[in-house]
C-alpha cells in the first residue's frame, strides 16, 4: 500500500503526558471520550477546532473542572455534531460524534466505467495538519473575488469550491493512483468502516501530506486576511 506514515513526535502536542485516573464524573468520562475518538487525545487539537480555550479544555479532560458554563459546552459540542446535553446527562444513550471532514475526489481512473464516480474521502480531524489547511484554505478561497484569477478554485463556488480545493490538496495521491496503483485511498464495503489499522495508515498519510501543504503554502496561510 501507499501509505505515508510520517507521524512526528509533534503529534503528541496537547495530549496529556501521565496516565489519568478513571474519571468519577460524567463530564470528564464523555469530554475525554470525544477527543480521544477525534482527536487521538489531543486536547489542543480540540481546542483549535472549538475555540473552547487550551487550559479551559485541558481542565475538563483531565477531571480539574467540572463546572463549563452552557456556551463552553455549545462550543465543543457544536463541531461534532452532538448536543450540550450528552455531557452532563448520564441518562443521555452514548453517540458517535462526528470525527471527520467528507470531502469529494474525481472518480478513480482505473476503475471500469460504470464504476466512475465522485469518492467520498475522509480527513480525519485526528489528521489535524490537513483538516487545518483544507478548512483555512477554504476560508481564505471564499472571501476572494470568484473570478479566473482566484487562485485554486477560480470561480467555483458551492459545492464545486471544496470539490476543486479537495483535488488540488489530495494531487500528489491521486497522481500516484494514475501510475498504476489502485489503493492509495482507503475504501470501505457499503456501510462498513475502516478498520482500526486502515485508518490509522489513512491518517498518517494525511497528517505528512497536511504537514507538506503547511510549509508549500506558508506564503499564503500567513498572509493577512
Amino acid at each position: 500500500m501507499v501509505y505515508a506514515v510520517a507521524v512526528t513526535g509533534s503529534r503528541g502536542a496537547g495530549r496529556p503526558r501521565n496516565p489519568l485516573p478513571e474519571p468519577s464524573q460524567t463530564l470528564t468520562a464523555r469530554v475525554r471520550r470525544l477527543i480521544d475518538m477525534a482527536h487521538g487525545g489531543r486536547v489542543r487539537d480540540s481546542s483549535m477546532l472549538t475555540g473552547v480555550p487550551y487550559p479551559t479544555l485541558n481542565d475538563l479532560y483531565i477531571g480539574r473542572s467540572i463546572n463549563p458554563n452552557l456556551a463552553t459546552l455549545d462550543a465543543l459540542s457544536a463541531p461534532y455534531d452532538i448536543d450540550a446535553s450528552w455531557f452532563l446527562c448520564a441518562e443521555e444513550p452514548d453517540r458517535q460524534p462526528r470525527t471527520c471532514r467528507i470531502v469529494f475526489l474525481p472518480p478513480n481512473p482505473l476503475a471500469e466505467v460504470k464504476r466512475r464516480t465522485l469518492r467520498e474521502i475522509q480527513i480525519p480531524f485526528s489528521a489535524w495538519p490537513m483538516y487545518e489547511v483544507f478548512t483555512e484554505l477554504e476560508e481564505r478561497l471564499k472571501a476572494m473575488p470568484a473570478d479566473a484569477t482566484r487562485p485554486i478554485v477560480a470561480e467555483a463556488s458551492g459545492d464545486a469550491l471544496p470539490f476543486r480545493l479537495a483535488t488540488f490538496l489530495f494531487q500528489p495521491l491521486l497522481a500516484a493512483e494514475k501510475t498504476g496503483w489502485n489503493d492509495v485511498f482507503p475504501v470501505s464495503e457499503g456501510d462498513e468502516k475502516l478498520d482500526a489499522e486502515t485508518m490509522a495508515r489513512w491518517t498518517g498519510t494525511l497528517i505528512a501530506l497536511g504537514d507538506m501543504w503547511k510549509v508549500s503554502l506558508t506564503g499564503f496561510l500567513s498572509a493577512p486576511k
